[in-house]
């Protein structure tokens, strides 16, 4: 799979007011990944909290 390498820039300001929109975005190259690598922290991130989701769905269910 092909990444984008973007370099972003946010000001301080903006942080500090909980604003993450960028002020600049630049593709800066672009490179060859393993997709499992590349998703492997998203899903190790989001599966316990959908999980937990869902389980606590089944038992307002019941």
């Amino acid at each position: 799979m092909k990444v984008a390498i973007v370099r972003t820039v946010i000001t301080r300001e903006k942080l500090m007011a909980d604003d993450f929109t960028p002020d600049t975005e630049e593709i800066i190259g672009y490179e060859e990944v393993d997709e499992e690598e590349f998703y492997r922290p998203l899903v190790q991130f989001l599966y316990p909290k959908i999980k937990k989701f869902i389980e606590e769905e089944k038992n307002n269910v019941d």
